[in-house]
C-alpha cells in the first residue's frame, strides 16, 4: 500500500523531532541518516512527479512526452535549467532518451554508471532506488535516485534518473548547526521542527494541490487552465513546465481544430460527392454533393448500410455482380479502385458517374467513396458524336453534291454539243442512271402542237409512265411545279402513271425561257423501305431538270433559227442556198458510191398571168399548193426547194433518170389536177413544166447538172409547156 506523500512527510519530521529529543547523544549519526533519508525522499518525490508528467498524455496530443523525443528533450533541458540538477531519462534497455543541456551527445547511448545495476532492478520491479554515479566527470560520485516510468496499465517503459547530491548537501548544511545547539535547545528544536513541518506541509500540499488540479483540468479538456504558482522552488518549476506543456497542447489542439475545419470545409464544398464508409459497411459521412447525386437527404444516407444507398449498375444497365463494384474491390483488396458505372437514383433513373474508392490506411478499416456526375460529359460526348455524324453526313452530301455538280456540268456540255433532239435524248437516257442509280425514269417532250406529250428517253427496270399522253394527264404540267405521288403522298397520281403498289413517283416540269417543254419523271420501287428517297435526290433532281430544260430550249431555238435560215418562209421548202450546199455534198457522196444523182427544175406555167389577173395573194396561194404537191411526191432522201420566183428544184439522190421521169410525170399530173380558189373565185387549172437531168458516167459538178436540168426546162416551155423534158446529154 502506497503511503501518501503528506503522511510520509509528517511522519518523517515527527520522527526526527522525537529522535532529537531522545537521542541527542547520537545526533551526528542520526543527522546523517535523517539528512540522507530526507534528501532521498524529496528526490524520489520530485522524480516521481517528473515521471508522472513525462508519462501523462493529454486527450488532444498524439502521445505523452516519452513518445515525443523533441518535446521530452526540451522538457529535460528546462528542468535542468531551473533546478541545476542532472536529469536523465532512459528506456527499458537503459538507452538514454533525454539528457541535460550540454550532454545531448549521450542520447541514444547506454547508461553504464550504475555499478549495482540499480536501473535494471527498478525497471524490473518498479521500486525506486538510489545509487552513487562514479564517472570521470564526478570522481567523488553523484547521488542519483531512480524512479520507474509506468504507463496507465502499470507497464514499466523506462526510468527517470534525478541527481539529489545538491539536496543532500543543502540538508547537511541546514542541520549541521543544530548539532551545536541540540543539547541546549531540544524544546526549540521540537518547536522549530513542528513549525517547519507545518510550513513545509502547507507549501508542499499547496504546490501539489495546484499541480494536481492543473493536471486534472487538462485531463478534462480545459486547455486554457494554468497553474498560478510563481515560486522559485520545485513546485514553481513544475508549474512553469506544466504551463508550457499545456500551452503547447492548446496550440496543437487549435491547429488541429483549424485543420479539421479546413478539411471539413473542403469536403462540404467539393463538387464531387464524397461518402465515408466505416469498417461496418455503414456510411458515416456524406457531403452535400453526394446527397444531390444520390438523390436522398443527408439523414437518409448517414448511418445506413452503403449497399442500400449506393446501387451500382454497368453501362448496359445490368446490376454489378457481387464483389465487382469499385467499393467492394477497395474494401476487399485495400487498394484504390475507379470505374465508370451507373447509379440508380430513388426515381429509378440511372445516372452515369465515375466512382472512385480509396481504402483507409489504418487498422480501423473503411473506404472513402468519391462520386463524380459525368452525365453532362456523356451528353457532351454524344453531342460531339452526333455533330461528327452530321458533319460526316454533310461531308458525304457535299461530296455527292460536288460529284453531281461535276456530272451536271458534263451533262450540260454534252447536251450543248448535241445538234438534234434525238442526240440530246440519247445522251439523257445514257447518263440518268449515274444520277439516279436506284430509280427508274423517263423524259417526255411536249409536241409543237401542245396537245401531246411523248416519251423521248427511258432508263431503269420499271416503265411507270405511258409513252404518250395529253398534257392535262400530268399534274406537274397542269400546276407548273413538281408533283409527288404514290407511297406516303396524299396527292393524286397523274393519269399517265401506271400505279405500282409501294412505289413513289415524282414529275418535274422541264421549263426554260418562259416555256414548259415537257417533264422529267422518276419512279422509286418499294418506296416504303426508303421514305426519304426524294429528299435525298431533290437537289440533284432540280439541277438535272434545269440542265435538260435549258438544253432542250437551246436546241429548239437553234432548230428554229436553222429552219429559218434554210427554209423559204412562203412555201416551207428549202431555200436555194441550202439546196446548193446540200446538193453538192450529196453529189460527191453518190459519185463516191457510184450511184445515180438526178435533179429536176420545175416552173409554174403562166404564173405572171395569175399575179396580174388575181393578185399577188392568189399567186402566193398557187406557189404554196404547188410546193405542197411537191412535198407529197418527194422521197425521204429528196431535197425540195424553191429556186427563185415561180421556179422550184428537186434533188433525187440515188434515183435513175427513168425513175426520175416517172416521178416528174406523176408530179405534173398532180399539179394539173389542183382546184384552186381564192376569196370565192376559181383560179382555174395550174400546169408546170419540168426539166430533168442525171449525172453522167464521167464526174461533173452540181452546177453542170442543174444547168442541164434548167436547159431541159426551157425546152419544155418552148415545146408547149405542161410537160417533162429530159436533158439531151443524159445517158440512158
Amino acid at each position: 500500500m502506497t503511503i501518501p506523500i503528506k503522511t510520509q512527510l509528517i511522519a518523517t519530521i515527527g520522527l526526527a523531532t522525537v529522535l532529537i529529543g531522545l537521542v541527542g547523544g547520537i545526533a551526528f549519526f542520526i543527522q546523517q541518516a535523517l539528512t540522507s533519508s530526507v534528501a532521498l525522499t524529496e528526490a524520489k518525490n520530485v522524480a516521481q512527479q517528473l515521471a508522472s508528467t513525462i508519462m501523462f498524455k493529454a486527450p488532444d496530443v498524439p502521445a505523452p512526452l516519452v513518445g515525443r523525443p523533441a518535446a521530452l528533450q526540451e522538457f529535460v533541458a528546462q528542468q535542468h535549467l531551473r533546478s541545476k540538477r542532472d536529469l536523465v531519462v532512459v528506456d527499458r534497455n537503459k538507452a538514454i532518451l533525454a539528457d541535460v543541456s550540454g550532454e545531448e551527445s549521450y542520447i541514444g547511448t547506454h547508461y553504464t554508471h550504475d555499478q549495482g545495476n540499480e536501473i535494471s532492478q527498478v525497471i524490473q520491479d518498479g521500486i525506486p532506488r538510489s545509487f552513487i554515479e562514479v564517472s570521470e566527470d564526478a570522481p567523488e560520485g553523484d547521488k542519483l535516485v531512480v524512479v520507474p516510468l509506468q504507463t496507465a496499465s502499470g507497464e514499466v517503459v523506462g526510468a527517470v534518473l534525478l541527481e539529489y547530491t545538491s539536496l543532500l548537501k543543502a540538508a547537511e548544511n541546514r542541520v549541521s548547526w543544530v548539532l551545536w545547539l541540540i543539547g541546549l535547545s531540544t524544546a526549540a528544536g521540537i518547536l522549530a521542527a513542528g513549525t517547519s513541518a507545518f510550513l513545509l506541509n502547507r507549501r508542499f500540499m499547496k504546490g501539489l494541490s495546484s499541480l494536481t488540479n492543473g493536471i486534472q483540468a487538462l485531463a478534462r479538456g480545459e486547455m486554457a487552465s494554468r497553474i498560478g504558482d510563481t515560486s522559485d522552488d520545485e513546485f514553481g518549476q513544475l508549474a512553469t513546465g506544466f504551463n508550457g506543456m499545456a500551452a503547447e497542447i492548446e496550440n496543437s489542439r487549435t491547429q488541429l481544430a483549424d485543420q479539421k475545419a479546413y478539411l471539413e470545409g473542403i469536403v462540404e464544398t467539393a463538387a464531387e460527392g464524397i461518402a465515408v464508409i466505416d469498417a461496418g459497411d455503414n456510411i458515416t459521412l456524406a457531403n452535400p454533393a453526394a446527397t444531390e447525386i444520390l438523390g436522398r437527404r443527408r439523414d437518409r444516407i448517414e448511418g445506413q448500410p452503403w449497399r442500400t444507398v449506393i446501387d451500382l449498375f454497368n453501362e448496359a444497365g445490368d446490376r454489378l455482380a457481387a464483389g465487382t463494384s469499385p467499393i467492394e474491390m477497395a474494401i476487399d483488396t485495400g487498394r484504390n479502385h475507379q470505374d465508370e458505372v451507373r447509379l440508380m437514383r430513388p426515381d429509378g433513373s440511372l445516372l452515369p458517374v465515375m466512382a472512385s474508392s480509396s481504402a483507409f490506411d489504418s487498422s480501423r478499416g473503411g473506404v472513402v467513396v468519391t462520386l463524380s456526375n459525368i452525365s453532362e460529359l456523356r451528353r457532351a460526348e454524344r453531342a460531339v458524336s452526333e455533330r461528327a455524324d452530321e458533319l460526316a453526313t454533310l461531308n458525304l452530301e457535299l461530296k455527292r453534291s460536288f460529284d453531281a455538280t461535276g456530272r451536271l456540268v458534263k451533262l450540260g456540255e454534252l447536251l450543248q454539243a448535241c445538234v438534234t433532239f434525238r442526240e440530246a435524248f440519247a445522251v439523257v437516257g445514257s447518263v440518268m442512271p449515274d444520277f439516279f442509280p436506284d430509280l427508274s425514269g423517263s423524259v417526255h417532250l411536249t409536241s409543237a402542237s401542245r396537245n401531246l406529250v411523248e416519251e423521248m428517253a427511258h432508263w431503269g427496270p420499271i416503265h411507270s409512265s405511258a409513252a404518250q399522253f395529253a398534257p392535262e394527264d400530268c399534274w406537274a404540267l397542269r400546276r407548273g411545279q413538281e408533283h409527288v405521288a404514290g407511297y406516303g403522298a396524299l396527292t393524286p397520281s397523274c393519269s399517265h402513271i401506271a400505279d405500282i403498289a409501294g412505289s413513289g413517283y415524282v414529275c418535274v416540269p422541264l421549263a426554260a425561257q418562259g416555256e414548259t417543254l415537257g417533264i422529267l419523271h422518276l419512279c422509286r420501287a418499294n418506296a416504303s423501305t426508303d421514305p426519304g428517297w426524294l429528299d435525298q435526290n431533290r437537289r440533284i433532281l432540280r439541277g438535272v431538270a434545269d440542265t435538260i430544260a435549258l438544253a432542250l430550249a437551246n436546241l429548239r431555238l437553234r432548230e428554229t433559227l436553222r429552219q429559218q435560215s434554210i427554209r423559204d418562209p412562203h412555201t416551207g421548202l428549202f431555200n436555194r442556198r441550202y439546196l446548193e450546199e446540200t446538193s453538192a455534198r450529196e453529189l460527191r457522196r453518190m459519185q463516191q458510191s457510184n450511184q445515180p444523182f438526178t435533179a429536176m427544175m420545175l416552173d409554174v406555167d403562166h404564173f405572171k398571168q395569175f399575179n396580174d389577173t388575181f393578185g399577188h395573194e392568189a399567186g402566193d396561194l398557187v406557189l404554196k399548193r404547188v410546193a405542197s404537191a411537191l412535198l407529197d411526191h418527194a422521197g425521204e432522201a429528196d431535197i425540195a426547194s424553191r429556186y427563185g420566183g415561180e421556179e422550184f428544184a428537186v434533188v433525187l439522190p440515188n434515183l435513175s433518170l427513168e425513175l426520175g421521169i416517172e416521178r416528174a410525170e406523176s408530179l405534173r399530173k398532180a399539179v394539173k389536177q389542183l382546184h384552186l380558189s381564192h376569196r370565192g373565185q376559181t383560179l382555174g387549172s395550174v400546169t408546170v413544166s419540168i426539166g430533168i437531168a442525171t449525172s453522167p458516167s464521167t464526174p461533173c459538178s452540181w452546177t453542170d447538172i442543174i444547168r442541164a436540168a434548167d436547159q431541159a426546162l426551157y425546152r419544155a416551155k418552148s415545146e408547149g409547156r405542161d410537160r417533162v423534158v429530159a436533158a439531151a446529154n443524159e445517158e440512158g
